[in-house]
């Protein structure tokens, strides 16, 4: 089975995972039986970025667990294919829940004392001389040597450099490493921003690291992330924004001249010329910006290189139309995005998948979870109640893989939110807002709101949502998402199941039968279906 690492450097990259944790959950056909390893870099070791992700993460491991836990065991005859939640996450025993143990070894460690500085004296003052030519040791908060580095760089690559360099001497990436075998078809991604500190430090150090241990068999992408939004100007900030666009080109000229593309098999670039303007915070436990456009993208970039389209290429740029982009004070013509405005690739390989899971998890949450024995009699959910045995090891499976759909329900609902957030009176709207589908709508004919479907939309793509989910175009009917998963229960009694034979694994077959009915409706009224005219 093939493995892919993910190296999501800072606050960008944590959040980046996050989109990509949603692609992975939505059963993007590229991530099918890969085991997927999560690796979250960032010095803020209080970073509420970070927190929230690997809360994710571990939803999303309970979920694959439950589901496919003994599934999966039965080896190559049952591998998973089409499934929600498919690929397993791993998190190497080194690893603090996803995490690389790399953080200040004291609270409020400054810069000057993470290389010694008071130190040096003696025959040693000269170093003392040249660090002081090198770096600002004056007070201001955006200062070098003085820079307290608890919630990271704060936008200076060049201290994450030097922290960074050593990491490829840590026990923790040399295990890392013993896992990771190119040979195997294994892959590896590494995200971070080049506007801050974290990421712009931390992408070449890692890249240089893996080329040392695996030589230039190693399949790396880079997911290189331009500026996309910028904190309000703050008196005293260590932050500026001012200083993103000519950090950018520092770093991206110094990665050419380093050589480290040669190490590389895909560059992606991905920005905003329109940056989200967000509340100033240092880091720590505040930092929990909303979740955006270029994310998603950045994330659909990962499923871009896992699944090996334009080979012939090595670096990619992600542009928004003109339509979209705002000139010197005007507004942009268009600043919300709909599922149409994409290219039709990017629709098929993600976008229909991530729709397909906001259908799936609003009718469970709303038909199954929340009425549970009111739908006795269904054949799919007599099923489940002949293993719901009391204290046994199927009902645990089966209330773990119900809890956690729907705790996932409320976080991908809210990710949702995020993506399409019109801003309030604190917070600026997102300046490209992107809108999927809106879980809150009472109608499920209305999840992809009215406004979408005045959009260019190619083939009515939007237009017929509310036929496959009810013939009424209004609520839930006994002719559609239920129908559809009994009928998948006979496929799975003729099918699937026979390889297992009187195991019938009930939490495998929800949630496989889940994700049919949810895809095989979508598909049928989805004018880009493959032969469909």
């Amino acid at each position: 089975m093939p493995k892919l690492f993910i190296f999501a450097i800072g606050g960008t990259g944590e959040r980046v995972m996050r989109s990509t944790a949603m692609l992975l959950a939505s059963g993007v056909p590229a991530f099918d039986n890969y085991e997927v390893f999560p690796i979250i870099i960032d010095y803020d070791k209080k970073n509420a970025d970070k927190k929230r992700t690997v809360e994710l993460l571990q939803t999303y491991n309970q979920i694959h667990t439950a589901a496919y836990g003994r599934h999966t065991a039965q080896g190559d005859a049952v591998k998973l294919v089409n499934e929600f939640f498919a690929a397993r996450l791993r998190n190497i025993d080194v690893l603090e829940d996803y995490v690389y143990p790399f953080h200040p070894a004291q609270e409020n460690e400054k810069f000057r004392d993470y290389i010694g500085y008071k130190t040096l004296s003696g025959v040693n003052l000269s170093t003392s001389d040249f660090l002081e030519s090198l770096f600002d040791k004056s007070s201001r908060p955006d200062t070098e040597l003085n820079l307290d580095m608890t919630v990271g760089f704060k936008g200076n690559p060049n201290i994450g450099s030097v922290v960074f360099h050593t990491i490829a001497g840590t026990k923790e990436f040399n295990q890392i490493m013993t896992y990771f075998q190119p040979g195997n078809g294994d892959k590896v991604v590494v995200i971070g921003s080049l506007f801050g500190g974290t990421g712009a430090s931390g992408i070449p150090e890692i890249v240089k690291a893996i080329n040392t241990v695996k030589g230039n068999k190693a399949q790396i992408a880079t997911i290189l992330v331009l500026p996309y939004f910028n904190p309000e100007a703050s008196d005293g900030a260590a932050i500026k924004a001012e200083r993103f666009n000519a950090k950018t080109k520092a770093a991206l000229d110094f990665y050419e001249k380093s050589g480290i593309y040669e190490y590389i098999k895909n560059v992606y670039y991905v920005g905003d010329p329109n940056p989200t303007i967000i509340p100033y915070c240092d880091g720590g436990d505040k930092q929990e910006n909303k979740a955006n456009f270029v994310e998603l993208i950045s994330a659909m970039m990962i499923e871009h290189f896992v699944a090996q389209r334009d080979e012939d290429k090595k670096f990619f740029k992600f542009a928004v139309d003109d339509k979209f982009i705002s000139t010197p004070g005007q507004k942009a013509p268009r600043e919300r995005l709909f599922i149409a405005d994409f290219d039709k690739v990017s629709i098929q390989t993600s976008l229909n998948h991530l729709v397909t899971l906001g259908i799936a998890l609003k009718f469970f949450h709303e038909e199954i979870f929340e009425k549970d024995k009111k739908i006795e009699g269904k054949d799919f959910y007599d099923i489940l109640q002949a293993a719901k045995k009391k204290d046994s090891d199927a009902a645990r499976r089966i209330k773990t893989l119900y809890d956690e759909l729907d705790k996932f329900y409320t976080l991908f609902q809210d990710w949702l939110k995020e993506l399409d957030f019109e801003g309030n009176d604190k917070h600026a709207p997102n300046s490209h807002r992107v809108a999927l589908t809106d879980l809150s709508r009472k109608k499920y004919s209305d999840l992809f709101m009215e406004e979408a479907k005045t959009t260019e939309d190619d083939g009515g793509i939007l237009a017929a949502i509310g036929d496959f989910i009810t013939s009424r175009g209004s609520s839930l009917s006994e002719d559609n998402l239920f129908a559809f998963m009994n009928s998948a229960i006979g496929k799975h009694l003729q099918e699937k199941i026979k390889v297992l034979k009187d195991n019938h694994e009930a939490e495998w077959v929800f949630a496989d039968i889940l994700h049919d009915a949810a895809s095989k409706g979508f598909d049928r009224i989805n004018p880009l279906t493959p032969n469909k005219k």
